[in-house]
């Protein structure tokens, strides 16, 4: 076998599987920074696993609790396997931060000899910065780390960059979005303290930091940075510099993720402008912009002015790219997502199925892109009420993201989320519920129990329980997903205001057939009945949150 760089994925790969081969138990530890780069180490151990007769087990740690907490858990979900190989991840997140980290790590270190004697060979992922305090944390149990590994080299997704790829989206983890972040911010402030010039400070460090806990979600962090560098920021939105406008648009595509629509409109139109001043009117970046405002426009409702800029968009990329480009697929599926939401389900079926049609000759017909089209269409198929159409498209979809990503990966949460809802207004709950289950399960462990993604999943299995005649359990899940998305989202954002209907229409419910004794005496609930006594009905019925590419 030809020696690999140290630290890159084979090199990695190489490593363990010796381990993997001399030892029938043990501990390993592997630093890392990028997620990525660490399920790709994991795809390549297969055929190893595979030899060995290994099965492999993946514990993703809870987050924010108490440190006897994670110890329990942790020994818990250990005893439920004899023997394989276990990849365990979340320490980062894992420990309440309101306890000092040392004492946290303590508890492990006191617990070392159950956690480690065990007939398992166990992978402990660590980012670098809990690495660093572990060794001093846990002395006695990082000694029985053998091998310990740093993996150094990082892979990133596969995607277009600035672009608002609605109402299809991405996720990432959570732990490798934030480091990734908090590492960009650490060298902004070096790269400041020796005179960078402001478009460097802005496109190579703050504004990607900004991004990365964007793509997960994380409002309380985003917001928190974005307070800290307002000066900056204020400076980048008054200025008309040519070399500024790709910063431009990306704080743009900020304020669009949190819903900050009133903030976001106005850079995205400076950056159409100067992009159609500076590179023509047909120029493939312009229609990046006309699409960007187009996406915006939809968001906010005002779907006659966002139609012909996604027309606009489609013909420059026909004409410049080809009629079979990815980027045309995607301006296929933005105007035919416009037309469903406005409700002209005869003009979008025919460029869902054209979308469909170039990812899968272009991409492949195992492509998650092509996944992403065979879900888009599937909720074309069930809003016209054509379910035995609308199945098969999801279940492909369930089908490609497992075997693509993996049975635990954020996208595989929403398929199963979005067959289930097809299940529910089919009347089949039995088995929308079990898919409902799981899509929370995904979320919770893999993005967080405060991820508005988790949210949303909460939101949905409420209608469930809500259709079932569980009140309790509806209620109860209502609460949750209302309170994730007051603690993370910002003031007045779409999500929010939706989860306020539901609940409410929920209620009123409750009302009309006189069954409010079954409510919890919670605030939020009392609260709401109140207001709703005096009202006969809710302008607006009940509704799923969409899942990112639904």
């Amino acid at each position: 076998m030809a020696p690999s760089a140290p630290g890159s994925i084979s090199d990695i790969v190489q490593r363990l599987q010796l381990w993997i081969q001399r030892q029938s138990s043990g501990l390993a530890k592997v630093e890392y920074s990028s997620e990525f780069s660490r399920q790709a180490v994991l795809g390549k151990l297969q055929p190893t696993l595979k030899q060995q007769g290994m099965p492999l087990y993946e514990i993703a740690l809870p987050r924010y609790q108490a440190p006897g907490a994670i110890t329990d858990f942790l020994n818990q979900e250990l005893d439920k396997y004899p023997s394989g190989l276990v990849s365990i991840t979340g320490f980062t997140t894992a420990f309440d931060t309101k306890v000092p980290l040392a004492d946290a790590l303590r508890q492990l270190n006191m617990n070392r000899e159950r956690l480690a004697h065990r007939p398992l060979q166990q992978i402990w992922w660590m980012l670098p910065i809990f690495s660093q305090n572990s060794l001093l944390g846990m002395p006695d149990l990082t000694s029985w780390f053998l091998p310990r590994l740093r993996l150094t080299e990082a892979l990133t997704p596969q995607q277009p960059q600035g672009e608002l790829m609605n109402p299809e989206g991405t996720a990432s983890n959570f732990d490798d979005a934030r480091q990734r972040a908090y590492s960009l911010i650490e060298r902004f402030q070096q790269a400041y303290a020796a005179g960078a010039n402001t478009q460097e400070l802005l496109e190579t460090y703050l504004l990607p930091a900004l991004e990365a806990l964007a793509e997960v979600n994380a409002y309380q962090e985003l917001k928190a940075v974005t307070s800290e560098f307002a000066g900056l920021l204020t400076a980048l939105q008054d200025s008309d510099s040519p070399e500024l406008l790709n910063a431009l648009n990306q704080l743009a595509l900020l304020y669009y993720r949190q819903g900050r629509y009133s903030e976001a409109t106005p850079l995205l139109k400076r950056t159409l402008t100067q992009r159609q001043q500076s590179l023509g009117p047909d120029h493939p970046h312009t229609a990046t912009s006309l699409n960007n405002l187009a996406a915006l426009y939809e968001s906010m409702g005002r779907y006659g002015e966002a139609e012909p800029l996604y027309a606009r968009s489609l013909v420059i990329r026909e004409a410049q790219l080809g009629p079979d480009h990815p980027d045309t697929a995607t301006s296929l599926n933005n105007l035919a997502a416009l037309y469903e939401s406005m409700g002209r389900y005869g003009e979008a079926e025919p460029l869902y199925a054209r979308s469909l049609e170039i990812r899968e000759a272009q991409l492949g017909p195992d492509h998650p892109s092509t996944a992403t089209s065979l879900n888009n269409l599937a909720g074309l198929y069930k809003s016209m009420g054509r379910y035995g159409e609308a199945e098969p498209l999801y279940a492909r979809a369930l089908e490609i993201r497992e075997a693509q990503l993996g049975p635990e990966h954020p996208d595989t949460a929403t398929s199963l989320n979005n067959l289930a809802g097809l299940y529910k207004s089919m009347g089949r709950y039995g088995e929308a519920e079990p898919l409902y289950a799981r899509s929370l399960e995904i979320c919770a462990a893999q993005l967080g129990p405060d991820h508005p993604r988790t949210a949303a999943s909460l939101n949905n299995l409420a209608l469930l329980c809500d259709s079932m005649n569980r009140y309790e359990e509806a209620e109860s899940h209502y609460l949750q997903s209302l309170e994730i998305q007051q603690k993370v989202l910002p003031s007045g954002h779409p999500s929010i205001k939706q989860v306020i209907k539901n609940f409410g229409t929920f209620l009123q419910r409750m009302i009309k057939i006189d069954q409010t004794k079954q409510l919890s005496r919670h605030p939020i609930t009392q609260a709401f009945l109140k207001t709703l006594e005096s009202n006969s009905e809710l302008p607006i019925p009940n509704s799923e949150l969409p899942s990112p590419d639904s």
